[in-house]
């Protein structure tokens, strides 16, 4: 990578000498580290990430008569699969962990290969929030579902029976 850095700086800056390039690129931008050799615009304040900062995570491999099916096994398998929480957006991962990693529509682990959508509780057209208060992670297809015309219907009929029933 160092070697494409300086490639990208001679050619950006043919005419310049080494120490302005070493100047303008490189320096102590990751305060958190001690590095003085960062490729960065100090101007914006960003900085490159280097490969050596990312910290190694080993898998842990299944035992051979670790099977998902068994019963018995069932708390292991919950905690696995809420591991796979730390691969969502730090936002992501607080709305998951809020509703214990679970489809609120479906009531299954959110970790099934499927795509996830946010959904609102309450509507934003109905004066709904973006609060986590007001936000649920759904599978995809359980989105539709909630918003499909046909689940409305029925979701408005037990409202409309609540309240007669309160009343």
């Amino acid at each position: 990578m160092f070697d494409r850095q300086v490639r990208y700086v001679r050619r950006m800056h043919p005419r310049k000498n080494y120490a302005w390039k070493q100047a303008k690129y490189w320096g102590r931008l990751n305060l958190d580290r001690q590095d003085k050799w960062v490729f960065g615009d100090k101007q914006k304040g960003m900085a490159l990430q280097k490969f050596v900062w990312t910290p190694i995570q080993r898998h842990i491999l299944i035992q051979h008569t670790a099977s998902p099916d068994d019963p018995s096994l069932r708390a292991y398998w919950q905690k696995r699969s809420q591991r796979k929480s730390a691969e969502l957006v730090p936002s992501k991962q607080r709305i998951a962990r809020r509703q214990n990693h679970q489809c609120p529509v479906c009531k299954t682990s959110l970790f099934t290969d499927e795509a996830l959508h946010v959904h609102h509780i309450k509507p934003k057209q109905e004066g709904g929030s973006d609060a986590y208060s007001n936000l649920r992670l759904v599978h995809v297809t359980c989105h539709q579902q909630v918003h499909s015309k046909a689940f409305a219907a029925t979701e408005m009929k037990q409202r409309t029976l609540s309240r007669l029933s309160s009343a």
